[in-house]
C-alpha cells in the first residue's frame, strides 16, 4: 500500500526539525519563536531570483506561499510579484512569515529553448525552500521535479529539508545519467556557466524535446509521481522517446540551435555546456556508453528494443557516436541527418550502407529535395526512396524505384527500362559500363548495375540502373528496377556506396558448403553491411502433403512422414558436429516469436511451440551461430490450389547467423 505523501505527522516532523539550523539572529529574522523545534519567523524579507523552464516572460505571476513550520502545510498566506523581464527575473519585498519554509511558485508563458519562441501555453513551476539564510531563490525544472520527493523524504523518511533536497537533486540528475556534485537546485541558472547549470539546461531540453506544453506538463507530473516514493524515474517508453529525439537532433547537428536560441535572447554571457549531458543521455539509453580515444572506431549496436533505431549500428569517431557512413554532427548538412562520411578532399568512405533503404522510414517523401532540372525525365511514375549527401553537398544522391509491374511480366519492366535509357540518350547520357550491382536490397537483384553518365559544365551526372525481381504480390510477382541518380559538383570524386572487396552477401559462406547436400533451399533474409553480419534461412524437405486451408493450423500429422523428417534432422545435427560446430543448448520458443521476424517462413506446428537446437563455431573468417528448428513438420509453402489447399512440407528449418571478421 502506498504511503500518504501529504499527511504529515507532528511528532515525525519535530524529530526532523531538531536537526535544522538554529534561529538566525539578524535584525530581519526573529529567533526561536517555536522553541526547540527550530522554527524561525521571517520578518520584512525580500526574495529575488529567476524563473526558468526556458525563462518565463514578462508579466508572469510569482508568489511566495507560507508553510506551517511543523506540518509544512500551506497556511493560505502569500505574497505576490511578477516577472520583470523576459530573462525571467523577479523580486518580492516585505515578506513576513511565521516560519522560514515557503513555496515559491511561478506561472506563465516561457521561452522555449527548442524553438526559441514563446511557448504556446502556460506552465507552473514550484520551489520548496528554507528562507532562513537565503534571499535568492531560482525557480526551475529541478526545483519543481524535486518538490514531491522532498516532501516525501521529510514527512515519511524523517530527513531534514536540506538532506532531502540534496538527495532528490541527485536522484533527478541520475535519472538522466548525470553525476556530479552541483550547487543546490535553487541556485542554478541556465544563463550562467558551470556543470550544474549545464545539467539544469540539459534536463530542461530533454524533458521538452519534441512535445508541446501539454506534453511537457504531463511528463513533469508523471516524473514527479514516480520519483516521490521510488526515488527513480523508470518510464522506459518516455525515456526512449526522448533518447530517439536527442539522437536525431544530435546527428542532424540541430542541437546547436538550442545554444543559438539562448544566445539570441542576449541574457547569457556564456551558455553552459549542456550538450554533453544530452548526448550522454541517448548514448546510455542505446547501450553505447562513452565514446573516447580508447574506443576510437569501435562499432556498437543500439540494444534498446523500444527505440526507433533498435539494432542500428553506431561508430565512435572524434569523440561522438554516429551512424557509420554519416558525417559527425559538426559538419552535418543532410536533410535527414544521415550524411555520408567524407573529407573535403574526397577520400573514400570507410563505412558502407545499403543505398536503397531509407535511413528514416518515418521521414515524409516530400522532404527529399527535388531532382535537378537536367534529370526531369524521371516522371511522377517513379517513386523516391531516399536521399544522401557527401562532401558538404558536393555529391548528392537520389534513390528511385521504377513503376511496379503487377502482372509478373519481365518484358514490361525491361521495356520501361529501355525507354528510360533511350530518353537519357537523347539528353546526352552515354553508357559508361556495367559494375557489380549497386544494391544490397533483400529482393533478388541482377548481378550487374548499368551506369550512364553526362558531364555538363562543372557538374557530372551518373545514373545507375539495377534490375530486380520484387517480392510476390498475392500469388504473382512484381518486376521493377532501382535507380541511383548521382550529381557530382566541382570535380568532386564520387564516394562509393559499396566496398565490393568486402561484399560477402551474394552467397552463403564457403565454410558452410559442407551442408549443401542437406539443404533443399536457402535464402538471404537480412544483413548489416557495416558489421558484416548476415542471416540466412535454409530448409531440408523430406516429403510434402496437401492439406485443407481451414485445417492448416491444427493439421493432423502423418506419423511416418514425421518420423522420416526427424531421422533426417538427426543426420544433419551429426554433420554439424563433424564439421567443428559445438552444441550449445536446446530450448523451446513460441512460434509467434518468429512471426514477427522477417525469416519466419511460415513455420507450422501443432501446439505453437518450436523446439530449437543451438550450435556455434568460430573460424578465422567468421563466427557462426546456427539455430536448428524442429516442428510438427517444418514449414508451409505458399503455393495454393483452387484457393482451398496448401502444401505442407515435412523436414527441418535452420537459421544461420554469420558474423564476418574484418580483413
Amino acid at each position: 500500500m502506498k504511503n500518504n505523501l501529504y499527511k504529515l505527522r507532528r511528532f515525525a516532523f519535530i524529530a526532523v526539525a531538531s536537526v535544522l539550523l538554529a534561529a538566525c539572529t539578524s535584525d530581519n529574522v526573529a529567533g526561536g519563536s517555536s522553541g526547540d523545534a527550530g522554527i524561525t519567523a521571517v520578518k520584512d524579507w525580500e526574495v529575488a531570483g529567476v524563473s526558468q523552464k526556458g525563462p518565463f516572460v514578462t508579466g508572469s505571476a510569482v508568489t511566495v506561499q507560507e508553510l506551517d513550520g511543523i506540518t509544512l502545510k500551506q497556511t493560505g498566506k502569500s505574497f505576490k510579484g511578477s516577472i520583470k523581464s523576459d530573462k525571467g527575473d523577479f523580486a518580492i519585498k516585505d515578506i513576513n512569515l511565521q516560519s522560514q519554509y515557503a513555496i515559491l511558485e511561478a506561472s506563465g508563458y516561457y521561452r522555449d529553448e527548442i524553438s526559441g519562441k514563446k511557448s504556446s501555453g502556460t506552465v507552473t513551476l514550484r520551489a520548496l525552500t528554507d528562507l532562513s539564510n537565503r534571499k535568492t531563490v531560482n525557480i526551475n525544472l529541478l526545483t519543481h521535479l524535486e518538490y514531491e520527493r522532498v516532501m516525501y523524504l521529510v514527512t515519511e523518511k524523517k530527513k531534514s529539508i536540506a538532506e532531502a533536497k540534496e538527495q532528490a537533486e541527485k536522484e533527478i540528475l541520475s535519472s538522466f545519467g548525470i553525476d556530479g556534485d552541483f550547487a543546490e537546485s535553487e541556485d542554478l541558472n541556465i544563463f550562467e556557466s558551470g556543470d550544474g547549470n549545464a545539467a539544469l539546461l540539459a534536463v530542461s531540453v530533454l524533458m521538452q524535446s519534441d512535445v508541446d506544453v501539454a506534453g511537457l506538463t504531463e511528463r513533469m507530473g508523471k516524473f514527479s509521481i514516480a520519483l516521490a516514493e521510488g526515488g527513480s524515474w523508470d518510464d522506459a517508453d518516455t525515456k526512449t522517446a526522448i533518447a530517439d529525439w536527442a539522437c536525431d537532433t544530435d546527428l542532424k547537428g540541430t542541437l546547436a540551435n538550442v545554444r543559438k536560441n539562448i544566445e539570441n535572447w542576449k541574457y547569457a554571457d556564456s551558455v553552459p555546456a549542456f550538450e554533453k549531458y544530452v548526448t550522454n543521455f541517448w548514448w546510455d539509453n542505446y547501450g553505447l556508453g562513452v565514446c573516447n580515444d580508447k574506443r576510437k572506431n569501435e562499432t556498437k549496436r543500439n540494444v534498446n528494443k523500444l527505440s526507433k533505431l533498435y539494432n542500428e549500428y553506431f561508430v565512435c569517431e572524434k569523440g561522438r557516436w554516429h551512424i557509420p557512413g554519416d558525417e559527425p554532427p559538426a559538419s552535418s548538412s543532410s536533410w535527414n541527418g544521415t550524411v555520408g562520411s567524407s573529407s573535403s578532399g574526397g577520400e573514400s568512405s570507410s563505412s558502407l550502407y545499403d543505398p536503397f533503404v531509407r535511413s528514416s522510414s518515418s521521414e515524409p517523401e516530400d522532404t527529399i529535395p527535388p531532382l535537378p532540372a537536367d534529370l526531369d525525365f524521371f516522371d511522377s511514375t517513379y517513386s523516391f526512396t531516399g536521399y544522401r549527401t557527401f562532401g558538404e553537398g558536393k555529391q548528392e544522391v537520389w534513390f528511385l524505384t521504377s513503376p511496379i509491374q503487377l502482372d509478373g511480366n519481365r518484358e514490361r519492366r525491361d521495356s520501361v527500362a529501355s525507354a528510360l535509357v533511350k530518353l537519357m540518350g537523347k539528353r546526352g547520357f552515354a553508357f559508361e559500363g556495367a559494375i557489380n550491382n549497386d544494391s544490397l536490397d533483400k529482393v533478388r537483384c541482377d548481378t550487374l548495375s548499368y551506369v550512364y553518365s553526362l558531364e555538363k559544365e562543372n557538374v557530372v551526372y551518373k545514373i545507375s540502373i539495377t534490375k530486380e525481381l520484387g517480392m510476390g504480390i498475392m500469388f504473382g510477382s512484381s518486376y521493377f528496377f532501382k535507380v541511383k541518380a548521382v550529381v557530382l559538383k566541382d570535380g568532386f570524386e564520387e564516394m562509393p556506396t559499396t566496398d565490393y572487396s568486402s561484399l560477402r552477401f551474394d552467397k552463403l559462406s564457403e565454410e558452410f558448403d559442407f551442408a549443401a547436400e542437406y539443404l533443399s533451399s536457402k535464402s538471404l533474409e537480412a544483413w548489416d553491411d557495416d558489421s558484416l553480419t548476415t542471416v540466412w534461412t535454409a530448409h531440408h524437405k523430406t516429403d510434402t502433403a496437401w492439406v485443407q486451408m481451414q485445417t492448416f493450423s491444427t493439421i493432423l500429422m502423418d506419423q511416418s512422414k514425421e518420423d522420416a523428417a526427424g531421422d533426417s534432422l538427426e543426420v544433419f545435427r551429426k554433420v554439424l558436429l563433424e564439421n567443428g560446430f559445438t552444441y550449445v543448448k536446446s530450448d523451446t520458443v513460441a512460434k509467434n516469436a518468429y512471426d514477427t521476424e522477417e525469416y519466419s517462413d511460415h513455420i507450422v506446428t501443432k501446439n505453437g511451440i518450436i523446439l530449437r537446437h543451438l550450435y556455434e563455431k568460430e573460424t578465422e573468417m567468421a563466427k557462426y551461430e546456427v539455430d536448428v528448428h524442429v516442428g510438427a513438420g517444418m514449414r508451409a509453402a505458399s503455393a495454393m490450389a483452387g484457393n482451398t489447399l496448401n502444401i505442407f512440407v515435412y523436414g527441418y528449418s535452420i537459421i544461420i547467423h554469420t558474423q564476418y571478421k574484418k580483413k
